[in-house]
């Protein structure tokens, strides 16, 4: 470190995202992306005329992908944030709402949320998963702080129902609720409409996952006009042109493209409960999984060794050996219906090798 860091940043943990190998051979199964094509509205977009002028700075309202965001969520464009991608759109909740106060969140979930906390100097708790996995929502009903909670949740896959959902938010007016739904459209049930009902409430989505467009880092979120309003006028005091002209052109064109998003909705579903059941006949305990990913474990094959062997038949999924609740568990992507079966042709010749 440099002698004019921060103190406050002195013991800054980074977090540390999913590894990105640049060898086409590989079979990438370890950041939950997709392997499939973007909606081809976006690559019409990509080589439009639209593209010629780029000189210019866009909107920073980014109105046109707002309004497409409206009509898709049946909210209204004061209802609507949008940024590059969800990690900056949870960075402006955080910066926003939670400098001066508490908050809590599981202690299985996305690492980001403890990393923003620890960056910002935010009072955080984390409220440990049930044995199961699952999310003790009494002790969120309960909870003074505020909540960040991801649903589905990462990397467990479990999720709960919007009534749950609904209960801790209805618990405590006083405290703000951000659900993150990166997950959400694999089957699940959103909790927008919740924001009609309630001002405490934010809903944050992206369009890494199911939209295919990780590579362009587009999120949003939907919350009461007055909370919106405040998150940005954070936005303008730190990044007023937070979301590129083109990001703005190719979100919007997927938004428009509900029949696309359908299909490979369908597609990843198909391929997930596939593999859900196939490593099941292997002898895995596979969790319920309502995302685009698996959360494994085996009797006698452990999450390293497991891991290890996936990486030498050129396949990376993702381990958390730092953490003792989750370190024999290995998270793999639901990819192709191709992908998944060399991860099963695979793994039947790995469980072989150290069976003999």
């Amino acid at each position: 470190m440099s002698r004019f860091i921060s103190p406050r940043y002195t013991d800054l943990v980074p977090y540390i995202p999913g590894e990105q190998p640049k060898d086409p051979d590989i079979i990438k199964l370890n950041a939950n992306e997709t392997s499939m094509p973007p909606s081809p509205r976006v690559l019409a977009v990509l080589k439009s005329e639209r593209m010629r002028h780029l000189g210019r700075y866009t909107d920073p309202s980014s109105m046109e992908l707002k309004t497409a965001l409206s009509r898709r969520y049946a909210v209204r464009t004061s209802e609507v944030l949008v940024g590059n991608g969800s990690d900056e759109i949870l960075g402006l909740i955080f910066l926003t709402f939670f400098e001066q106060a508490r908050i809590a969140y599981p202690d299985v979930t996305y690492g980001f949320y403890r990393t923003m906390a620890r960056s910002f100097g935010i009072d955080h708790a984390e409220i440990p998963l049930r044995a199961d996995f699952t999310v003790d929502v009494d002790a969120y009903v309960h909870s003074d702080r505020h909540i960040v909670l991801a649903n589905p949740n990462a990397p467990t896959g479990y999720v709960l129902p919007v009534s749950e959902i609904e209960r801790i938010v209805a618990a405590n007016p006083q405290r703000l609720v951000v659900i993150d739904e990166a997950y959400v459209d694999y089957g699940n049930e959103s909790c927008v409409p919740l924001i009609h009902k309630y001002d405490n409430l934010l809903v944050v989505q992206t369009m890494s996952k199911s939209r295919n467009l990780a590579g362009a880092h587009i999120g949003y979120c939907f919350g009461a006009a007055s909370l919106i309003k405040d998150l940005e006028g954070m936005k303008a005091a730190f990044n007023p042109f937070n979301l590129s002209d083109v990001s703005m052109a190719i979100g919007t064109a997927s938004v428009e493209d509900e029949a696309y998003f359908e299909h490979c909705v369908k597609e990843t579903i198909a391929a997930r409960e596939y593999t859900k059941e196939a490593l099941r006949q292997l002898g895995f305990y596979v969790m319920d999984s309502h995302t685009n990913f698996v959360f494994v474990t085996h009797p006698w094959l452990t999450a390293e060794a497991y891991n290890a062997q996936l990486r030498a038949h050129g396949i990376i999924a993702r381990h958390y050996p730092d953490d003792p609740r989750v370190s024999n568990f290995l998270r793999i992507t639901i990819g192709t219906r191709e992908e998944m079966e060399a991860v099963i042709a695979a793994t039947k010749e790995i469980l072989c090798q150290l069976a003999a």
